[in-house]
């Protein structure tokens, strides 16, 4: 007997499965992967190299530049290899318009050539630098002075050899010192070539011993030679002289000069100074201050680990400075 064939129902759909979640290809997103990966690439591998160029620089000290005018800071930046920028001003009475009177990184702080010296300079108080005017014509040294809030004083003039008619010679205060605001300052101006008459002192300092000796014999002015020893400078030269240049000459007076020995002494104070260790030379002036003034000896690169000896002349009690990139290094007594 047949039986006949039942077809089971369809089985209904059940209505709380979750719908099937379509997939879709990630191939679409490999460029973009890419491009982001080179990018982060690519500003590793910057940083990374600018670091390396910046440590491989050497390491220099900074100078100290408070009190110090802008153009005498880049000056002593530039030797190091550092550069500046101006973060601000403020007023200071202490510092005439324009100087220094803050710094970061401060002097004495190493950092590496080609960092970036911040300042703030002074807006200025009751205090005020009397510009150099020396060689200027009488003209443009009102209208400096005016400039910078100080007035003429009292002018003469004298015979030159160095300077043209109406130039300035000389003033007093002189060039540099610090003034109180609308100060006067008195003006010595050139009165041109001086006249048959008038023998006037020429400028020895620098030139040979010899030149000194033919222009005393021509003109039959008597001579007095002392000598002393700068190994900075060469032999023979003339480092002082009295009286100094455009002083008038009277007969019978005498002229008295320093010639430099060039030799080294075993006797006298000596100077003795070793340069640290570093990556470069350093810039190294070497002042002596005695009785007589303050004069500059010394003016070289030193190698690091070098070592600098030599004696000097002086005049009862004395002292040496010794200044390294613009910053003082040591102070020595010299007995």
């Amino acid at each position: 007997m047949h039986t006949p064939t039942t077809t089971p129902p369809p089985a209904r759909p059940d209505l709380n499965a979750p719908l099937p979640v379509p997939v879709r290809s990630s191939s679409r997103w490999l460029p973009y992967l890419s491009i982001i990966l080179a990018v982060l690439v690519g500003y590793v591998s910057f940083r990374w190299a600018v670091g390396a160029v910046v440590h491989s620089r050497p390491v220099v000290m900074v100078p100290d530049l408070n009190g110090k005018a802008v153009t005498d800071a880049l000056t002593l930046l530039s030797r190091s290899h550092l550069a500046l920028i101006k973060e601000g001003e403020q007023f200071d009475k202490r510092f005439p318009a324009g100087t220094i009177v803050r710094q970061n990184p401060a002097g004495g702080m190493t950092v590496r050539e080609g960092h970036v010296v911040k300042i703030t300079l002074s807006q200025g108080g009751e205090t005020l630098f009397v510009p150099d005017l020396s060689g200027q014509p009488f003209r443009n040294a009102q209208t400096q002075l005016q400039n910078v809030g100080l007035g003429i004083g009292e002018v003469d003039r004298r015979p030159s050899l160095r300077f043209e008619k109406d130039q300035v010679m000389s003033t007093d205060p002189p060039g540099g010192a610090v003034v109180s605001k609308n100060a006067l300052v008195n003006v010595v101006l050139s009165a041109g070539p001086p006249g048959s008459d008038v023998l006037l002192t020429p400028d020895f300092v620098g030139r040979s011993l010899n030149d000194v000796k033919k222009w005393a014999g021509d003109h039959q002015i008597p001579l007095s030679v002392q000598e002393e020893s700068d190994i900075s400078k060469e032999s023979g030269v003339i480092l002082m002289q009295s009286p100094v240049m455009d002083s008038p000459l009277h007969p019978g007076e005498t002229l008295t000069v320093v010639a430099n020995t060039g030799a080294t002494s075993t006797s006298g104070p000596h100077i003795h100074f070793e340069v640290p260790q570093g990556a470069s030379d350093r810039d190294i002036r070497i002042w002596v201050i005695d009785e007589s003034g303050e004069r500059e000896v010394y003016r070289k690169a030193g190698a690091p680990g070098s070592r600098i000896e030599f004696p000097v002349t002086v005049k009862g009690r004395a002292r040496a400075r010794i200044m390294m990139n613009g910053v003082l290094a040591e102070e020595q007594n010299l007995q």
